[in-house]
């Protein structure tokens, strides 16, 4: 017979310290009374945003990091978000998944049009005898943590300010391609990669680390259009990697962003493009020789 599970759910955007907290409460509390841990996450917010803090992919590996015993993200849209607030209660929390326990946010809510909101769910979950815990949010320096306001930081170029909400520094994965070649003529050769579109990327130079999924090395990396030498404004993502010698690998490139150099600007010359890059390297080195990669 399969055992009643203990379930918390949300859109978990950035799986930001806000929902690490309910994660840790919902493993504790299923250890405690010997049931199963679910968690159940959208694939991504409703509500258009301007970018995701975490792609389809970055959300499974990093809530699948926390040892729980089932995982389901839900695609958006879907047939069963499609359900009726009470249609998903019955049919989906107490018939599929066995529900003993909900732990939610304060602003929770579910079913079409988010008609299971918290007053329905208190009521609903008394009357099936389901316990509910309502996680009050979590401030840090009187700030209460959201993905909304790590999504604005971010998009100012704050990268290093969202690490006390995030808990890591902010980070995304692409995969290599072969470009034009001109960083490598001015004498910085970069790895360019291809990004979700959906990913949240902010513009500007920026001091990084970027991995091949074994070894971390310290870079700078450019989120732009590279307006001294394109003009169709397309967005792209070009790391280079500080004391590496050879040639990258076309595996998937995890780029963490930890401080913002600059923002980026047209150049008059290829000349004095050189220099300034010569100059953010400069601004990197000396970073990582008072903060080095461990």
């Amino acid at each position: 017979m399969l055992k009643k599970s203990v379930i918390t759910i949300g859109t978990f955007d950035g799986i930001h310290k806000g929902h690490q907290l309910l994660i840790k409460r919902t493993l504790s509390i299923a250890k405690k009374k010997k049931l199963r841990s679910v968690l159940i996450a959208l694939e991504k917010p409703v509500k258009k945003v301007s970018g995701l803090l975490s792609t389809y992919k970055e959300k499974q590996e990093e809530l699948r990091s926390f040892g729980l015993d089932e995982v389901y993200i839900l695609k958006v849209p879907s047939d069963i978000l499609h359900m009726s607030h009470d249609k998903f209660f019955d049919d989906f929390l107490v018939n599929t998944l066995k529900v003993d326990t909900i732990i939610c946010g304060y602003d929770f809510a579910f079913g079409k049009n988010r008609r299971g909101d918290i007053s329905w769910l208190t009521k609903k979950a008394k009357n099936n005898n389901v316990r509910l815990q309502i996680v009050k949010p979590l401030k840090i320096s009187s700030k209460q943590i959201s993905s909304s306001h790590i999504r604005k930081l971010i998009e100012s170029g704050n990268v290093d300010k969202v690490l006390e909400f995030l808990g890591r520094f902010y980070s995304f994965t692409g995969k290599p391609f072969k470009d034009r070649g001109i960083a490598t003529k001015l004498g910085y050769p970069t790895v360019n990669l291809e990004v979700s579109k959906e990913k949240l990327l902010p513009k500007g130079i920026y001091i990084s680390a970027v991995c091949d999924g074994i070894n971390i090395y310290a870079s700078i990396t450019n989120i732009g259009s590279r307006p001294t030498f394109s003009k169709d404004n397309k967005i792209v993502p070009e790391t280079h990697i500080l004391k590496f010698k050879g040639r990258w690998k076309k595996v998937p490139t995890k780029v963490i962003l930890i401080k913002k150099i600059r923002s980026e600007k047209k150049f008059k010359s290829a000349d004095i493009l050189k220099q300034q890059i010569a100059k953010d390297i400069t601004k990197a080195v000396k970073f990582f020789d008072r903060v080095p990669l461990k």
